[in-house]
């Protein structure tokens, strides 16, 4: 009787078994701390809410805080890259409310277009005739223009508009920021605004940025190992 020789036995032993599946690594889940912070009148720095929630790398988490003046929804999307660099969509939107001895939605829009100028450096998106590549952009001084796709506008240069989504996306300098369309929306007694902000950090690092209605909201990540 012939034996197989030793080498055969080897690569047999090598080879995956029919029916049987590799292992796959599961998807990167990264923590996400945030803080929301804002002034009150005399100038005092107020904690608003400091919630948490684990989101899957690639996957939406969104975060809910509400207050006595209205409330928060944050959205965030965290992609863990293959250096380790974890890049953040950010997506807020502020509910505020309005004054009740003013409840002209037209002195609304007015009071929030001004407090949007006041807290934010950065150029707002108005509005848009795509099929004219047209923009509607105002600038930090308060100008406002149409500008096409090209064109340079606090030294933002504006790359690409994203209908869908109502995006615009300037560059400068390497760095990149979108404009969502500037609109409200009256709600009762309540304004809401939407700021969509990106940034790029690695894990343990945080990020800041302040909402056109003087909300600090500073966001710290951290890629943690799940227990199978």
């Amino acid at each position: 009787m012939r034996l197989p020789c030793l080498a055969a036995l080897v690569v047999s032993a090598s080879l995956p078994l029919a029916g049987w599946s590799q292992e796959v690594a599961p998807p990167a889940h990264v923590k996400v701390s945030t803080t929301f912070t804002k002034r009150d009148a005399s100038g005092k720095v107020e904690t608003i809410a400091s919630p948490s929630a684990v989101a899957v790398s690639g996957k939406q988490a969104t975060i809910g805080v509400s207050s006595n003046d209205g409330g928060i929804t944050f959205s965030v999307t965290p992609t863990v890259g293959p250096d380790g660099a974890i890049a953040l969509k950010m997506d807020t939107q502020v509910k505020t409310k309005a004054d009740p001895a003013t409840q002209n939605p037209d002195e609304i829009r007015r009071k929030q277009k001004e407090a949007a100028r006041q807290k934010s450096n950065m150029p707002i998106f108005h509005s848009a005739i795509p099929a004219e590549g047209l923009y509607s952009i105002e600038d930090i001084a308060g100008a406002r223009r149409w500008l096409k796709i090209g064109r340079v506008v606090d030294g933002w240069t504006l790359k690409s508009y994203d209908e869908k989504r109502e995006v615009l996306t300037l560059a400068q300098l390497g760095k990149v920021q979108e404009l969502t369309l500037h609109k409200a929306i009256v709600d009762g007694l309540a304004v809401t605004y939407g700021n969509t902000t990106t940034a790029s950090v690695k894990s343990g690092e945080s990020t800041k940025f302040t909402t056109p209605e003087g909300v600090e909201v500073e966001v710290k990540v951290e890629v943690i190992q799940m227990t199978k």
